[in-house]
Protein backbone atom coordinates (compact mmCIF):
# COMPACT_ATOMS: atom_id res chain seq x y z
CA UNK A 1 0.00 0.00 0.00
CA UNK A 2 1.25 3.64 -0.64
CA UNK A 3 0.06 6.88 0.16
CA UNK A 4 1.38 10.29 0.67
CA UNK A 5 2.31 12.24 3.14
CA UNK A 6 1.75 16.15 2.34
CA UNK A 7 5.37 16.43 1.09
CA UNK A 8 4.16 14.25 -1.95
CA UNK A 9 6.78 11.18 -0.91
CA UNK A 10 5.54 7.96 -0.78
CA UNK A 11 4.78 5.81 2.09
CA UNK A 12 5.37 2.17 2.15
CA UNK A 13 3.40 0.31 4.92
CA UNK A 14 5.17 -3.50 5.59
CA UNK A 15 3.76 -6.53 6.70
CA UNK A 16 0.21 -6.19 6.09
CA UNK A 17 -0.04 -3.51 3.51
CA UNK A 18 -3.14 -1.94 5.34
CA UNK A 19 -5.10 0.04 3.35
CA UNK A 20 -6.17 1.87 6.62
CA UNK A 21 -3.04 1.75 9.13
CA UNK A 22 -3.82 1.71 12.90
CA UNK A 23 -3.47 4.26 14.90
CA UNK A 24 0.08 3.43 16.64
CA UNK A 25 2.63 1.93 14.38
CA UNK A 26 5.84 0.09 15.68
CA UNK A 27 8.14 2.35 13.50
CA UNK A 28 8.52 4.86 10.95
CA UNK A 29 11.66 4.68 8.65
CA UNK A 30 12.80 7.99 6.70
CA UNK A 31 15.24 7.00 3.84
CA UNK A 32 16.57 9.27 0.55
CA UNK A 33 16.14 7.11 -2.27
CA UNK A 34 14.76 3.89 -3.46
CA UNK A 35 18.32 1.93 -2.56
CA UNK A 36 17.77 2.51 0.82
CA UNK A 37 14.23 2.47 0.95
CA UNK A 38 14.62 -1.33 -0.48
CA UNK A 39 17.58 -2.50 1.34
CA UNK A 40 15.41 -1.88 4.65
CA UNK A 41 12.56 -2.84 3.97
CA UNK A 42 14.47 -6.21 2.38
CA UNK A 43 15.50 -6.10 6.71
CA UNK A 44 12.58 -5.47 8.15
CA UNK A 45 10.62 -7.71 5.58
CA UNK A 46 12.08 -10.62 7.69
CA UNK A 47 11.93 -9.93 11.28
CA UNK A 48 11.68 -13.79 12.15
CA UNK A 49 15.01 -14.11 10.50
CA UNK A 50 16.77 -11.18 12.63
CA UNK A 51 15.11 -12.16 15.81
CA UNK A 52 12.56 -9.61 16.33
CA UNK A 53 8.88 -9.77 16.86
CA UNK A 54 6.23 -9.02 13.90
CA UNK A 55 6.39 -4.74 13.08
CA UNK A 56 4.19 -2.60 11.42
CA UNK A 57 6.10 -0.01 9.70
CA UNK A 58 6.26 2.61 7.21
CA UNK A 59 8.94 3.70 5.38
CA UNK A 60 9.00 7.33 3.95
CA UNK A 61 11.24 8.99 1.11
CA UNK A 62 12.49 12.87 1.11
CA UNK A 63 12.05 14.52 -1.66
CA UNK A 64 15.60 16.17 -1.53
CA UNK A 65 17.41 13.18 -0.80
CA UNK A 66 20.42 12.77 1.40
CA UNK A 67 20.41 16.67 2.35
CA UNK A 68 16.86 16.57 3.15
CA UNK A 69 17.30 13.40 5.54
CA UNK A 70 20.33 15.35 7.50
CA UNK A 71 18.72 18.79 7.52
CA UNK A 72 14.92 18.49 7.10
CA UNK A 73 14.11 15.14 9.51
CA UNK A 74 12.64 17.41 12.23
CA UNK A 75 10.08 18.69 9.73
CA UNK A 76 9.22 16.02 7.65
CA UNK A 77 8.99 13.30 10.29
CA UNK A 78 6.62 15.90 12.87
CA UNK A 79 2.84 14.31 11.27
CA UNK A 80 4.62 10.85 12.19
CA UNK A 81 5.20 11.62 16.17
CA UNK A 82 2.64 10.30 17.59
CA UNK A 83 1.61 7.43 14.93
CA UNK A 84 4.63 5.91 15.63
CA UNK A 85 6.34 4.55 18.52
CA UNK A 86 9.64 4.69 17.31
CA UNK A 87 11.42 6.36 14.20
CA UNK A 88 14.96 5.67 11.83
CA UNK A 89 16.30 7.96 9.94
CA UNK A 90 18.69 6.32 7.04
CA UNK A 91 21.18 7.69 4.59
CA UNK A 92 24.77 8.11 3.14
CA UNK A 93 27.43 10.52 4.33
CA UNK A 94 28.45 10.90 0.66
CA UNK A 95 26.55 13.75 -1.23
CA UNK A 96 24.48 14.84 2.56
CA UNK A 97 26.28 18.36 2.04
CA UNK A 98 28.67 17.89 5.38
CA UNK A 99 32.06 16.13 5.89
CA UNK A 100 31.68 15.80 9.17
CA UNK A 101 32.25 12.36 10.60
CA UNK A 102 29.31 9.64 10.89
CA UNK A 103 28.76 9.67 14.62
CA UNK A 104 28.67 13.33 14.22
CA UNK A 105 26.61 13.55 11.85
CA UNK A 106 24.08 11.12 13.63
CA UNK A 107 24.54 12.78 16.97
CA UNK A 108 23.62 16.45 15.61
CA UNK A 109 19.85 14.75 14.14
CA UNK A 110 19.34 12.76 16.76
CA UNK A 111 19.77 15.73 18.74
CA UNK A 112 17.36 17.81 16.88
CA UNK A 113 14.60 15.21 16.65
CA UNK A 114 15.09 14.57 20.56
CA UNK A 115 14.45 18.17 21.36
CA UNK A 116 11.34 18.14 19.10
CA UNK A 117 9.48 15.32 20.63
CA UNK A 118 11.01 11.86 19.68
CA UNK A 119 13.14 11.81 22.91
CA UNK A 120 15.06 8.51 22.97
CA UNK A 121 12.25 7.02 20.09
CA UNK A 122 14.91 7.88 17.33
CA UNK A 123 17.73 6.77 15.88
CA UNK A 124 19.96 8.04 13.09
CA UNK A 125 22.46 6.06 10.72
CA UNK A 126 24.63 7.44 8.49
CA UNK A 127 25.81 4.80 5.74
CA UNK A 128 29.76 5.95 4.74
CA UNK A 129 30.29 6.73 2.22
CA UNK A 130 26.91 4.98 0.59
CA UNK A 131 25.03 2.05 0.69
CA UNK A 132 26.55 -0.28 -1.52
CA UNK A 133 29.70 -0.21 0.60
CA UNK A 134 27.02 -2.56 2.52
CA UNK A 135 27.71 -5.08 -0.69
CA UNK A 136 31.24 -6.03 -0.42
CA UNK A 137 30.94 -8.62 2.51
CA UNK A 138 32.95 -11.19 0.87
CA UNK A 139 29.79 -13.16 -0.18
CA UNK A 140 29.85 -15.51 -3.38
CA UNK A 141 26.00 -14.72 -3.34
CA UNK A 142 27.16 -10.98 -3.75
CA UNK A 143 29.41 -12.15 -6.99
CA UNK A 144 26.35 -13.45 -8.51
CA UNK A 145 24.34 -10.27 -7.88
CA UNK A 146 26.34 -8.16 -9.67
CA UNK A 147 26.83 -10.87 -12.33
CA UNK A 148 30.02 -12.52 -11.71
CA UNK A 149 28.33 -16.14 -11.03
CA UNK A 150 29.45 -16.79 -7.89
CA UNK A 151 33.25 -16.04 -8.07
CA UNK A 152 33.91 -13.23 -5.57
CA UNK A 153 38.23 -13.78 -6.02
CA UNK A 154 37.84 -13.20 -9.91
CA UNK A 155 35.78 -9.98 -9.27
CA UNK A 156 38.31 -8.42 -6.46
CA UNK A 157 41.07 -9.23 -8.76
CA UNK A 158 39.33 -7.17 -11.93
CA UNK A 159 38.36 -4.50 -9.93
CA UNK A 160 41.90 -4.24 -8.36
CA UNK A 161 43.92 -4.10 -11.82
CA UNK A 162 40.87 -1.54 -12.59
CA UNK A 163 42.34 0.46 -9.76
CA UNK A 164 39.28 0.45 -7.90
CA UNK A 165 39.82 -2.08 -4.81
CA UNK A 166 43.61 -1.06 -3.25
CA UNK A 167 45.08 -4.58 -2.73
CA UNK A 168 45.21 -4.55 1.68
CA UNK A 169 41.91 -2.90 1.90
CA UNK A 170 38.77 -5.00 2.87
CA UNK A 171 36.50 -3.00 0.86
CA UNK A 172 36.33 -0.59 -2.36
CA UNK A 173 37.13 2.80 -1.24
CA UNK A 174 34.13 4.22 -3.99
CA UNK A 175 31.48 1.15 -3.40
CA UNK A 176 29.46 2.45 -5.94
CA UNK A 177 31.99 2.95 -8.55
CA UNK A 178 33.07 -0.50 -8.21
CA UNK A 179 29.43 -2.18 -8.41
CA UNK A 180 28.74 0.02 -11.05
CA UNK A 181 32.09 -1.31 -12.88
CA UNK A 182 31.54 -4.78 -11.42
CA UNK A 183 28.23 -4.96 -14.07
CA UNK A 184 29.60 -3.09 -16.51
CA UNK A 185 31.94 -5.61 -16.97
CA UNK A 186 29.45 -8.47 -16.37
CA UNK A 187 27.46 -6.86 -18.89
CA UNK A 188 24.40 -6.64 -16.56
CA UNK A 189 21.99 -4.65 -18.68
CA UNK A 190 21.72 -0.77 -17.99
CA UNK A 191 18.23 -0.98 -16.55
CA UNK A 192 19.07 -3.96 -13.87
CA UNK A 193 22.14 -1.90 -12.80
CA UNK A 194 20.12 1.18 -11.49
CA UNK A 195 17.35 -1.35 -10.28
CA UNK A 196 17.11 -0.82 -6.21
CA UNK A 197 15.66 -4.59 -5.99
CA UNK A 198 19.14 -6.17 -5.77
CA UNK A 199 19.35 -4.52 -2.27
CA UNK A 200 15.87 -6.24 -1.14
CA UNK A 201 17.49 -9.16 -2.18
CA UNK A 202 20.74 -9.26 -0.49
CA UNK A 203 19.03 -7.97 2.49
CA UNK A 204 16.52 -10.47 2.36
CA UNK A 205 18.93 -13.23 2.46
CA UNK A 206 21.31 -11.29 5.16
CA UNK A 207 18.04 -11.23 7.79
CA UNK A 208 17.49 -15.06 6.64
CA UNK A 209 21.36 -15.88 7.46
CA UNK A 210 22.32 -17.08 4.58
CA UNK A 211 24.21 -14.72 3.54
CA UNK A 212 27.11 -14.01 6.10
CA UNK A 213 27.56 -11.06 8.20
CA UNK A 214 27.98 -6.75 7.25
CA UNK A 215 31.02 -5.61 9.33
CA UNK A 216 29.90 -2.42 8.27
CA UNK A 217 29.59 -0.32 11.54
CA UNK A 218 26.40 1.45 9.85
CA UNK A 219 24.97 -1.71 9.22
CA UNK A 220 25.76 -3.19 12.28
CA UNK A 221 24.04 -0.05 14.25
CA UNK A 222 20.89 -0.69 12.01
CA UNK A 223 21.13 -4.15 13.38
CA UNK A 224 21.78 -3.33 16.98
CA UNK A 225 19.33 -0.45 17.44
CA UNK A 226 16.38 -2.96 16.02
CA UNK A 227 17.78 -5.41 18.12
CA UNK A 228 17.29 -3.59 21.13
CA UNK A 229 13.80 -1.60 20.57
CA UNK A 230 11.84 -4.81 18.79
CA UNK A 231 13.73 -8.02 19.87
CA UNK A 232 12.07 -10.95 20.93
CA UNK A 233 13.90 -10.58 24.24
CA UNK A 234 13.24 -7.18 25.18
CA UNK A 235 9.59 -7.86 24.30
CA UNK A 236 9.74 -11.04 26.69
CA UNK A 237 11.63 -8.95 29.38
CA UNK A 238 9.15 -6.33 28.79
CA UNK A 239 5.92 -8.35 29.56
CA UNK A 240 7.58 -10.25 32.22
CA UNK A 241 8.32 -6.57 34.21
CA UNK A 242 4.69 -5.63 33.37
CA UNK A 243 3.50 -8.62 34.74
CA UNK A 244 4.99 -8.16 38.09
CA UNK A 245 4.24 -4.78 38.72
Amino acid sequence: MAGKSRHAAPVRYGRDRLMNPPETQDLVVLVPDADIEQAVGGLLSRTDGLGLEPLQWAVVRHPDRDPGCRVRAVEFLRPYLLRFRRALVVFDREGCGSSDPREDIQRGVEDALSRNGWMDRAKVIVIDPELEVWLWNGSARVAEELGWGRDYSELRDHLAARGLWPVGAAKPPEPKRAAREAMRKARVRSRSRRSPAKFRRLACQVAAGTLGSCEDPAFRELIDTLTDWFSKESADAQSSAHNDM
